[in-house]
């Protein structure tokens, strides 16, 4: 399995961005160094957004190719957020995006959550978001076999339990077969016990449980109704637990250790190959919020005790792979 972590402190809360002080690449290269335990391969994610008319804004963090190497690709989101729909404009910032990023590039998202309609952080409202997200793809697909990257291309979702939502509905469509075609996987942003806890008392059990439902009713079912098949591996694109009021450092540690376990325990039955977790720092250690305080390390770098933990799970339960030969 490959790991990966997202490296900003900007995190999206319901209805706004969260942000802090700003990011020490010193103290961010400090720490990767430290998960990448025995020379491991990473991935580092970030996240662009797209606003309409060409532009981007809201890069985090910024310029992620400084942390870029032969052992360390970048996994990029590039966000939809654009309040009308241009097909030309969209299409050309993917291009140059791609351009932008070359080989650097393990994988490009297109789109951030687009099946989660009701939410700040989610791209699920803007307007014709699934056809942005069926050109997107399609656009990306096309530009990075003809620049001839290993680049893997895809989108990410939230698991869907609403029978009334027709988004997958619509990925099984015949008109979406071609964008079924040409993914290279599903990314799925998931966070047990964090917006519907799990009560401590059952622990580990429950909280492993919950786990493992979630991932077979996401494959089993939402991706079923997609026709998306097993050979379409999962990533876990955002994964995390964040510490504050009545959520202590030592939990966390329990629960993200509880969870990639877990989650690597189903590698082979549900096709998961990747695993990212959100995220390295906190925002401002200083909010109780709770989208404040994702972080394995505080606002000011100093770990938490889940910062071993994770980097002990890299090393034990990572891919051997190099970095031209990676899946």
């Amino acid at each position: 399995m490959t790991f990966g972590i997202y490296i900003g402190s900007v995190a999206g809360t319901d209805s706004e961005l969260a942000t802090g002080e700003p990011d020490n690449p010193s103290k961010i290269k400090s720490a990767l160094s430290e998960i990448q335990q025995n020379d491991s391969f990473i991935v580092i994610r970030g996240y662009i957004q797209y606003l309409g008319d060409s532009k981007l804004a809201f890069e985090a963090p910024e310029n992620i190719l400084q942390y870029s190497n032969e052992t360390r690709k970048i996994d990029l989101v590039l966000c939809y957020r654009s309040i009308s729909y241009q097909r030309d404009d969209w299409e050309n910032t993917i291009k140059t995006v791609i351009q932008r990023f070359g080989s650097k590039l393990y994988s490009l998202q297109i789109i951030e959550e687009p099946n989660l309609r009701v939410s700040f952080a989610g791209g699920g409202g803007f307007e014709n978001i699934d056809k942005a997200l069926k050109d997107g793809v399609l656009t990306a697909k096309k530009e990075i076999n003809r620049l001839k990257y290993q680049t893997k291309v895809g989108f990410n979702v939230v698991p869907s339990f609403n029978p009334a939502d027709n988004f997958w509905q619509v990925i099984g469509s015949d008109e979406y077969l071609e964008l079924r075609d040409a993914i290279d996987y599903i990314g799925l942003d998931f966070y047990p016990d964090v917006f519907r806890p799990v009560a401590e008392d059952g622990e580990p059990n429950d909280l492993i449980e919950s786990v493992k439902n979630v991932l077979r009713y996401v494959r089993n079912v939402n991706f079923q109704e997609g026709k998306i098949p097993q050979s379409i591996p999962i990533h876990i694109t955002e994964n995390g637990w964040p510490t504050g009021e009545q959520r202590s450092y030592e939990r966390q540690a329990v629960v993200i250790e509880k969870v990639v376990r877990t989650i690597h325990s189903l590698k082979s039955e549900l096709n998961i190959n990747h695993y990212e977790l959100f995220s390295l720092r906190d925002t401002n250690s200083s909010v109780e919020d709770k989208f404040y305080q994702f972080g394995l390390l505080r606002d000011d770098y100093s770990p938490k005790p889940a910062f071993s933990i994770f980097c002990k799970l890299i090393d034990e339960l990572t891919q051997r792979v190099t970095a031209t030969n990676k899946s």
